[in-house]
């Protein structure tokens, strides 16, 4: 199955973004869609009182602005950043139409992608649907496992391929960074995560016994 990112590059430029540059801003009407080639971008948005909130991340071969793309909206949504050094491949929204999503091929490997993401998306809304402040980190690295984890070894422990801060989890839960690292301490004392320097391995086993969500198991692989 040829993945959109063989069917677009022919046609795209080679765009780099430094660490902390804007990709794209909220309000803004794209001139070009963007793949994630390398690095990790975040979408977000700032509050009334100026917080911020992370939406979601993208990582290589993800496509964005998505909407735009698809003729959802004019616009672009959310702002989005450039987490670390990025390089991208920027095209057309007429070679997007013409060259993926007119191609069946194509079409479907950009549909399991979308696959994904939605079941993602859902696990994302659990854990912020949670009552309990210990509840929504737990469901929301959950979450992280799933769309961004790779497994270490065996089917329990995964790496969390994205280079997570206290307070980059606490803008994804809506929670204090405080109270975000007095959780994520307990949850380290449980044997449940193990961070360092922003890296996370996380017990998929002992995380599921934790948020009692026997359900979810077969989720992720």
């Amino acid at each position: 199955m040829q993945s959109p990112t063989d069917r677009i590059k022919p046609y795209a430029q080679l765009r780099a973004f430094k660490k902390g540059a804007n990709i794209f801003f909220q309000g803004e009407a794209p001139r070009r869609g963007v793949m994630v080639a390398d690095g990790v971008v975040r979408s977000y948005t700032i509050t009334t009182s100026g917080e911020e909130r992370t939406i979601a991340f993208f990582t290589k071969d993800d496509i964005l602005p998505l909407s735009w793309l698809m003729e959802t909206t004019t616009t672009s949504l959310f702002y989005y950043e450039a987490v670390s050094d990025v390089r991208t491949f920027q095209f057309t929204r007429d070679d997007f139409k013409e060259h993926v999503l007119g191609n069946q091929e194509t079409l479907m490997a950009l549909f399991s992608t979308l696959s994904r993401d939605h079941t993602a998306a859902m696990l994302r809304i659990n854990g912020l649907e949670q009552s309990r402040a210990e509840e929504k980190v737990a469901f929301t690295l959950y979450y992280l496992v799933f769309r961004y984890g790779a497994k270490i070894g065996n089917d329990t422990l995964h790496t969390i391929g994205i280079t997570l801060r206290h307070a980059t989890i606490a803008s994804l839960v809506g929670l204090s960074r405080e109270s975000t690292t007095k959780i994520l301490g307990n949850l380290q004392k449980q044997g449940i995560i193990d961070y360092k320097s922003g890296t996370y391995r996380v017990n998929k086993e002992l995380l599921e016994g934790h948020i009692g969500e026997d359900a979810f198991r077969d989720v992720i692989s």
